[in-house]
């Protein structure tokens, strides 16, 4: 097992022990301190909202103790029930990432931009006042390490590249790790940190795609965690993975059929029942990710439509979170719509089965230069990320549209937020979408020391 560093929290945890008059409890008066904890559960479960929660829990650190504990219950006792939570989403600043990752990786410090985390409404709803902008407004080293470990400077211009679950993959691309590839596995809610080896010298991929797989430990035990690659050798498409209980990488795995692929194509990864699946020209390339070494799985060869990277993503369904979906991006008259073309249930369909669900989002103006003409492909519509357990999708819109920003998408209520605005936001790169379970998030609320 790799060694884990934890911080004294992530930002809710600094944030609670933030402040010269806080010292553990409330002052003056009892204001239910002498209630047991047994009594003090049923209490907090009857409070309005998990914001209210929250803000109990920022009060007093013994409330925070019995929030975090009963975490379970609460998450599905309060009105409404504490699902799982899109917190917003990781991304580069723009011209920090212009060149390939492998470019990236020979760059100095000064040359590279921090990653920046933008907040949604349920974010910003549960941790109201507490959160001060900083998720906004500072760097990935600042929401994850606290004081003592910030001094290291080890997340700082880390590019974010992959997330499952609350966890968050980074590359280190500080200057002692640009001889190879260093990733290291993070949960910015409880400042947890497992650095992975180097992979340096001939066993350094160049580009390369990634997909976290995680699963919640026993007992006392912390998550297992196993960290896939894919990166092309000379003259094949390889699969390496990493584990956290063994600590180390497994052996390169040759792609056994199919064209090489490039790591920059392929873009974000939705892991299904221990299974990486990514969009491909009209089908998905689907790894094996919960066995010791990674194994590619044959998948129907045709079923989804060739679009553009930006203007297609998979998902799952809204109501089944073990079917695969195809989500396209379209146009329709002057605005965006989006359509759910295909579903595949792996290990039961043999081929994908047409749907045409479609999301029209009428206020979403898209300009078209002629009749039927659809706007260029490329950064005016980018559909970045799907985060499953919510059911979010995440996507910019930039020049040639109405309302340029960042979206978050609920695919089952078609409800439509706008995260972030202005043309920048198509240009950010390594976006990452970041959710969370709701126990778990409580759970993170005072994590053990």
């Amino acid at each position: 097992m790799p060694p884990v560093r934890r911080a004294s929290g992530g930002w809710l945890l600094r944030t609670i022990s933030r402040g010269d008059d806080y010292s553990g409890d409330l002052v003056g008066g009892d204001y239910g301190r002498s209630l047991p904890d047994d009594a003090l559960s049923p209490v907090l479960a009857r409070l309005p909202t998990a914001a209210d929660v929250v803000r109990c829990a920022a009060t007093c650190r013994r409330w925070a103790a019995v929030v975090a504990k009963d975490a379970a219950v609460l998450s599905r006792t309060l009105t409404p029930p504490v699902q799982a939570l899109t917190l917003g989403f990781f991304h580069q600043l723009e011209g920090a990432a212009e060149a390939t990752p492998r470019k990236r990786r020979r760059l100095s410090d000064t040359t590279t931009a921090q990653p920046r985390f933008v907040p949604t409404a349920a974010a910003a709803r549960l941790l109201g006042s507490l959160l001060h902008g900083a998720p906004s407004t500072t760097a990935l080293g600042d929401a994850v390490l606290d004081n003592a470990w910030r001094s290291s400077q080890l997340l700082e211009h880390a590019l974010p590249v992959a997330a499952h679950d609350g966890w968050l993959v980074v590359e280190l691309r500080r200057e002692r790790y640009t001889d190879g590839l260093t990733l290291c596995v993070c949960n910015p809610m409880t400042g947890e940190l497992s650095m992975i080896s180097s992979l340096s010298g001939s066993d350094k991929p160049g580009d390369y795609a990634c997909a976290l797989y995680t699963s919640a430990g026993g007992d006392h035990q912390r998550p297992f965690f196993r960290v896939l690659i894919v990166y092309n050798r000379r003259p094949s498409t390889v699969l390496r993975s990493y584990s956290s209980d063994t600590g180390r990488w497994s052996a390169e795995v040759n792609r056994s059929w199919g064209p090489k692929m490039t790591g920059e194509a392929l873009g974000q990864s939705v892991v299904v029942r221990g299974v990486a699946y990514w969009p491909l020209r009209r089908t998905a390339f689907a790894v094996r990710v919960d066995t010791p070494e990674p194994v590619e799985l044959r998948m129907p060869s045709r079923g989804i439509a060739h679009m553009p990277r930006g203007w297609r993503l998979l998902g799952v369904d809204p109501d089944d979170a073990e079917k695969l979906t195809s989500i396209d991006a379209g146009v329709c008259r002057d605005y965006l719509c989006l359509s759910i073309r295909a579903t595949l249930r792996p290990g039961e369909d043999e081929e994908w089965k047409a749907a045409k669900p479609c999301i029209r989002l009428e206020q979403l103006k898209v300009h078209c230069p002629g009749d039927k003409v659809p706007p260029p492909f490329g950064e005016t519509i980018n559909l970045r990320w799907f985060c499953k357990k919510s059911g979010i999708l995440l996507f910019t819109l930039g020049q040639g549209t109405g309302s340029p920003g960042a979206f978050a998408l609920n695919m089952a209520t078609e409800h439509l937020e706008k995260v972030a605005d202005g043309l920048d936001c198509s240009l950010w790169t390594s976006f990452v979408g970041y959710e969370i379970d709701g126990a778990t998030y409580l759970e993170s609320i005072l994590s053990p020391p």
